[in-house]
């Protein structure tokens, strides 16, 4: 049983100061020479053994958990962890290295990214790789991949109900594409979406027949007029719509969402991209999302834990600088699956935890290998056991105060 150092990230999307949950937590795990600064955006808290942001020792600052794990990987990775070492692709720092071994076929990662995110404002509209495409970006263009992985993830919503959402929300986001009638419909309806694509043969296609192909060549005729800035005046026209109230053609939730997102960045082309193509997400506390690999995605504001194979890859298209998006806007728009569907189809629903034997645990199992992410609620005085797993455990406590044993430590 170890107490980890944990890492905590700054970047313009995360909450200010005493606001950011990553900033209250980070008062325990940083280190007893952190304290919040109001005027910093504090994002993440990361745990686990990426180089981007390793944990340490909390105890002993100079020593790694990697280091730990590399001196006695049989202790704290599972067996298929280690027999699958020489199949891994690389991480960051070498091109030898595998998510959980090196070179020399000795385990030195672990196989997840555990954090904690704080989000003010929309972050950028990505995707991740999948593992073919990680590699291949990080040997043809390392310097958009700092790594060669894969990066599929969950968000399980924990904070209290946001101030200017829903009743009831913890965490909203856009992720995957709408059902193509709906997209289809909107470009109908809205004369400055379809004049913002400016592509007519592509849009009229499309919303005479809606198919994946004709979503790519929409999206993807809207998407590279975004670092030019020729997207810019139609965006404003749309916000400044509906800002006079003239809404014909939205629905409520549409003309809010224009509204929420061109006030946080105005003139982007991910204004239109999300609030028109993409669903809208609305979770509660202890809702969760699934989000696989090449699936595009843009959180927008809550507290969430947020768990990945161990990556730091992203391919970005909007809410971004403009100098950085011309690079990877031809692999965004390729790498994409263009699933759509309702936002119900990237719920992952929680299951009782089989192995919790007073039953407080639930489960948060995606179709992946690499980690499954378990919560507990308990209520003063209440216990809870969980029988031994194979494999390495990283917790944190998000709210109040408990005992933590294990082994007999």
């Amino acid at each position: 049983l170890i107490r980890l150092r944990t890492a905590v990230q700054q970047y313009p999307w995360g909450k200010h100061g005493s606001s950011s949950l990553a900033a209250h937590l980070a008062q325990n795990s940083v280190g007893p020479d952190f304290s919040i600064d109001e005027s910093k955006a504090y994002a993440e808290i990361w745990m686990g053994t990426h180089p981007n942001g390793p944990s340490t020792l909390y105890d002993a600052p100079d020593t790694s958990l990697r280091s730990i794990i590399t001196s006695n990987p049989s202790a704290h990775l599972p067996p298929c962890s280690r027999a699958e070492t020489e199949s891994k692709v690389p991480v960051p720092g070498t091109h030898s290295e595998s998510p959980t071994g090196g070179g020399g076929g000795t385990p030195r990662h672990l196989p997840f990214l555990f954090k904690i995110l704080s989000i003010q404002k929309a972050l950028p509209l990505k995707a991740h790789p999948d593992k073919d495409l990680g590699a291949r970006m990080r040997e043809q263009h390392p310097d958009l991949a700092s790594d060669a992985c894969h990066k599929p993830e969950i968000a399980v919503a924990i904070g209290p109900p946001l101030q200017d959402a829903r009743e009831g929300e913890s965490f909203t986001g856009f992720v995957g594409f709408r059902p193509l009638k709906d997209i289809a419909q909107s470009l109908r309806d809205i004369p400055e979406l379809r004049q913002a694509v400016g592509n007519e043969s592509a849009v009229g296609t499309f919303v005479k027949g809606p198919t994946q192909e004709g979503l790519k060549r929409v999206w993807g005729a809207l998407l590279e007029k975004g670092p030019s800035g020729k997207v810019k005046p139609f965006v404003e026209k749309l916000a400044e719509r509906v800002r006079s109230g003239d809404t014909e053609g939205f629905t409520e939730e549409h003309a809010w969402l224009v509204n929420k997102v061109s006030q946080q960045y105005p003139g982007d082309v991910g204004v239109l991209a999300t609030t028109f193509f993409m669903n809208f997400a609305k979770l509660q506390k202890g809702e969760a999302l699934w989000i696989g690999a090449d699936e595009v995605h843009a959180y927008l504001a809550g507290d969430i834990i947020e768990c990945m194979a161990l990556s730091d890859n992203v391919v970005n298209a909007a809410f971004a600088p403009p100098g950085e998006l011309a690079a990877q806007l031809p692999v965004f728009v390729e790498m994409l699956t263009y699933t759509a569907r309702p936002a119900a189809h990237w719920a992952l629903p929680p299951t009782p935890y089989a192995r919790s034997v007073r039953g407080r645990t639930t489960a948060y199992d995606p179709p992946l290998e690499e980690f499954v992410v378990l919560g507990t609620a308990l209520r003063r005085g209440e216990e809870n056991e969980v029988l031994r797993v194979s494999g390495p455990l990283i917790g944190i406590v998000t709210q109040g105060a408990v005992a933590v044993r294990s082994g007999g430590e």
